[in-house]
């Protein structure tokens, strides 16, 4: 019973409130939020950024063709060394087996030539 009493007290004691008037809120100016979009310096980058990219990119593309255009025509060129290479080595072989020593005087007695010791001369290479 006394925590009864003590409740009352307290509660008695309290002021009541008012009732509360309700007032029109005042109209705060507030900034308008921005759109989320890119400034124009932003787009202006990116602009510049893209416009690297894809000079750089046909750059590249062109460097690429080059670069297979001439290998291929070192290509060409190195088929072309190992040809004339194979040509060369048939070339010297006919060279050696029509200057073989027996065929050279069997064409010398054909055309009626005769062997004189004292002028031969050995030439080598």
């Amino acid at each position: 019973m006394m925590n009864d009493n003590l409740a009352r007290q307290i509660s008695s004691q309290q002021p009541l409130d008012q009732p509360q008037i309700q007032q029109e809120p005042q109209k705060v100016h507030r900034p308008t939020p921005k759109p989320k979009g890119l400034t124009r310096l932003e787009g202006a980058v990116i602009s510049l950024f893209g416009m690297v990219a894809f000079v750089l990119a046909v750059g590249h593309i062109a460097l690429s063709m080059q670069v297979s255009t001439l290998n291929r025509s070192i290509q060409d060129l190195e088929s072309q060394a190992v040809i004339t290479q194979v040509q060369n080595e048939n070339f010297e072989q006919e060279v050696q087996e029509l200057s073989r020593y027996d065929r050279v005087y069997s064409i010398a007695r054909e055309h009626g030539l005769e062997m004189n010791e004292e002028q031969i001369r050995n030439v080598f290479r």
